[in-house]
């Protein structure tokens, strides 16, 4: 076998890389480092499909200088490289330096002579060669014995050309490409080619006459405009072949005999990758030569190991004495036969109970009802005994579960930090213990492990939660919730199902027409899910303007077809039948199938989701359905009470963002807005319009509230401007009055962003931190966006945590006070609940209580009660 070379293009998968990957991730000095995260995950892919001999990375230094000479706009559209990519490029050097691979930089060359150069040198040593780059450039290289590799899509999606695939997709042979690129120029580059001349009439040219001298040696065979612009664009034509065209002979030392892959240390790369935190990468580069990444274990004790009887014994000893015991429920991966269903493992300070029957939710429900426990997800968990479709019986009761002392591990570690994205037993373990959890084969050994594991991270997580100031927020807010949210899941709600299929008919019809409205503006059917084919309607068949492009062409995204509405009619149509299509399915399609035994749908609340606090709902997702559409409304008829005798009842928090940005802020004449009872948002458009408050008309009020609401959330006076769609200097002079008529929110927003950059975090109220990395970004865009999140974490996180408190109060109280209603759902700041109707007035009260008592502000806290006869009607 020859031996295979690579050769990586190392600012095209730099650049695709930086497009590619979120730029929320740093190195712990702040660096960014998502562009060198999204080119180790490429490359590493390619290893694992390539497997190459060698490997050699090629970066541009400079353009060269007979391509200047010749073609003085040569790149000159580019703009500037982002700081903040810029920044990367030594720390990937430094990576790929330490993986052994040659990194190989000529001044006044570009990564792709520097390519052309070790493939021709490849082919006189008979070895094959493998180049990896998004630039369509290289594949004039294309031979029997060089091949391309190219990014199809994201980052790890990825294409192989020969010459045959070259021909296949372009129509020309790759050594006719310099030739084809000559005719059709290359934007990227700003390379011109010829005028008019695209990409099928430059292959049909090349098959016919073979390169640019046979096609102007016939010339006079060509007719009218094709004709013309030939002949008068001849020099430009070689000129941009001449530019196009990659040199193969550089004078550079490498060895390409001596080079191979993998030849590093793997010490070496362990430093390396450590510092940037690249534990994932670090070990699928150790896994190349053969290394594992050293995970050093926690110190965790789980023998002895009991069964039977003297599980139970142990387990109701550890209760009896008070301890904390970690539980763990660990379901086998196959089912077999021979596998139980369910391993349940207890772990005490004087060993582990190990249950592989259904002793172990027996054991659990007793620990649940007079005991203490640790474990990583305890809603999870609790559903063992206490399931979420009323149909299966519960060995826990709704007593039990908002008396249960537990300690939840993956919610501990939200709220310390919530930007991260998990939290598992080997994640808190690392962060917090120094190790991870034990390698174990058997389910039952596993459980043993995880069993300890919740039992030892009690007490650095309750440390550090202390530590961090984040205590109040886990356990006064979030952690009394777990019991609450396992009891609404139980619960569930009630939909019509013939309402639902009435609804789906109308709107299949709907679809129906829609379909057929657009097969006809268009001329011809097409698939409308393809943004492909919708893009070839707009832009092709109907002429459109394009407004921007992505990796798959030119995008029919929402914002860009809302822009297209001013022109067209069709793209106001393609967007309604989006929206149909999309709520069809989601919600009129699914919900019947979701319904559980008990004929009821049970949606999961989740706690660990959102970098805020608020609640997310899964499984149906019903905090997506439209709130403000008709559309929206009618899917909300179909949510009814859980009973024929009862009615759905809403409790909404009335403008609690504003209430709290006027409570932070002090502001006097924003307090005193509230505390007077009139309208806010005509009082607001009274003191920025200076207009009595009597004159203020319904666009002037709309406009103030579209400001206050805009404030809340960071908005700027561009996304005003579109929101309202008036003039940017009009909206920039509307937000200059909304601060000089409060000039309090100004202070305190300006003193947040200060604090929060300074600190790392912004907080609520009640303490609960939100990190920002993405204050310490040098790129503009990325660091407004941290200071927006700023300013709106300590209203949007203090209303999450005042919901939260109101939710579990609110379920005490149901209880305490023997109300029959049951609470069915949250959804941001409001509460729903399907009750007698005999309780009506009696549950309005003192919801409407306890949400408005919950927290002291400067302002009234204000609850809204309604109810009707479905969710829709009970707004």
């Amino acid at each position: 076998m020859p031996k295979k070379i690579a050769v990586i293009d190392g600012n095209s998968l730099m650049h695709r890389a930086y497009h590619a990957v979120p730029q929320t991730m740093n190195a712990p000095d702040g660096t960014p480092t998502n562009a060198v995260f999204g080119f180790l995950a490429m490359l590493l892919k390619f290893i694992d499909m390539a497997s190459p001999d060698a490997i050699i990375c090629a970066f541009d230094a400079g353009r060269p200088a007979f391509r200047m000479k010749a073609l003085e706009q040569y790149k000159a559209q580019r703009p500037p490289m982002d700081d903040d990519l810029k920044v990367q490029f030594p720390i990937i050097e430094e990576l790929l330096e330490a993986m052994d691979v040659p990194v190989v930089r000529i001044k006044g060359w570009e990564g792709d002579d520097i390519l052309g150069t070790v493939a021709a040198r490849d082919e006189e040593l008979g070895y094959e060669t493998l180049l990896v780059t998004g630039d369509k450039d290289a594949y004039q290289l294309a031979s029997d014995k060089t091949r391309i590799v190219t990014t199809k899509k994201g980052i790890t999606d990825v294409a192989i050309y020969g010459p045959a695939e070259v021909e296949e997709r372009y129509g020309v042979r790759p050594d006719q490409f310099i030739d084809f690129l000559g005719l059709k120029g290359d934007s990227s580059d700003n390379i011109p080619g010829v005028p008019g001349i695209g990409d099928k009439t430059a292959a049909k040219l090349l098959q016919a006459y073979g390169n640019l001298e046979g096609i102007y040696e016939h010339v006079d065979d060509l007719k009218g405009k094709q004709k013309e612009r030939m002949v008068d664009n001849k020099d430009m034509a070689f000129l941009s072949r001449e530019v196009a065209t990659i040199v193969c002979d550089l004078d550079f030392p490498l060895d390409l005999e001596e080079c191979c892959f993998p030849s590093f240390d793997p010490e070496r790369v362990t430093e390396a990758f450590k510092k940037v935190q690249f534990n994932a990468h670090l070990s699928r580069v150790l896994k190349l030569v053969g290394r594992e990444l050293e995970k050093k274990a926690a110190p965790l004790s789980w023998e002895p190991v009991v069964t039977g009887s003297q599980a139970d014994a142990l387990v109701d000893a550890a209760v009896a004495r008070g301890e904390t015991v970690g539980v763990a429920f660990v379901e086998p991966e196959q089912a077999s036969l021979f596998n139980v269903d369910l391993t349940c493992a207890v772990s005490t300070t004087q060993g582990t109970a190990l249950y592989e029957d259904e002793g172990g939710p027996a054991a659990f429900a007793r620990i649940v009802a007079a005991g203490s426990f640790a474990a990583l997800d305890v809603k999870h968990a609790v559903h063992r005994v206490y399931p979420a479709d009323t149909s299966e019986p519960a060995l826990a009761s709704d007593d039990d579960l908002m008396g249960m002392r537990a300690f939840d591990l993956g919610l501990a570690g939200y709220v310390l930090n919530s930007s991260v994205t998990e939290y598992s037993y080997d994640a808190l373990l690392d962060a917090y213990c120094g190790g991870v959890l034990p390698e174990t084969k058997a389910e039952a050994d596993l459980a043993c492990v995880q069993a300890a594991a919740a039992r030892t991270l009690v007490g650095p997580l309750t440390e550090a939660l202390g530590r961090d100031g984040s205590t109040r927020a886990y356990f006064d807010i979030d952690l009394p919730l777990v019991g609450v949210l396992a009891i609404m899941e139980r619960t569930g709600a009630a939909v019509d199902c013939d309402r639902l299929a009435e609804l789906g008919a109308s709107t299949q019809a709907e679809l129906d027409e829609l379909s057929a409205r657009i097969f006809d503006m268009a001329g011809e059917t097409f698939n409308l899910d393809s943004p492909k084919q919708l893009s070839r309607i707009l832009f092709e068949v109907l002429g459109l303007t394009p407004l921007k492009k992505n990796q798959r062409g030119y995008s029919t995204d929402a914002a860009v077809l809302k822009e297209l509405c001013a022109v067209h009619e069709l793209p106001a149509l393609v967007l309604r039948y989006r929206e149909l299509a999309k709520i069809k399915s989601t919600y009129i399609d699914a919900l019947p199938r979701m319904r559980a035994g008990d004929g009821r749908v049970h949606t999961c609340f989740n706690e660990t989701v959102t970098t805020t606090g608020r609640l997310s709902s899964s499984d149906p997702n019903l905090q997506n359905i439209p709130v403000r559409t008709e559309f929206g409304r009618q899917i909300r008829e179909s949510f009814v009470p859980l009973a024929p005798d009862e009615r759905f009842l809403s409790a909404d928090y009335s403008q609690i963002e504003l209430r709290l940005l006027a409570h932070l802020s002090g502001d006097e004449h924003l307090v005193v807005a509230f505390c007077s009872g009139a309208d806010f948002h005509a009082a607001t458009a009274a003191r920025v319009f200076d207009v009595p408050v009597e004159e203020v008309t319904p666009e002037l009020r709309s406009r103030a509230k579209a400001v206050n609401f805009g404030i809340v959330y960071g908005q700027q006076a561009f996304g005003l401007s579109q929101s309202l769609g008036i003039p940017f200097g009009e909206a920039k002079e509307m937000i200059e009055r909304y601060f000089a008529a409060y000039p309090g929110v100004r202070s305190y927003l300006d003193a947040t962003i200060e604090e929060a950059k300074a600190k790392g975090y912004a907080e609520t109220m009640f303490g609960r931190k939100r990190h920002i990395p993405e204050l310490k970004a040098s790129n503009a865009a990325t660091r407004g966006f941290g200071e927006r999140t700023a300013m709106n974490h300590p209203m949007q996180g203090s209303a999450a945590d005042i919901i939260k408190l109101a939710m579990t109060e609110v379920q005490r109280r149901l209880m305490a006070e023997g109300f029959k209603a049951r609470l069915l759902l949250q959804v941001h700041d409001e509460l729903d609940f399907s009750v007698p109707e005999g309780e009506i007035e009696a549950l309005s009260s003192m919801v409407r209580e306890v949400m408005e008592g919950v927290a002291e502000l400067r302002v009234p806290l204000v609850a809204d009660v309604s109810w009707g006869a479905s969710w829709a009607e009970s707004h």
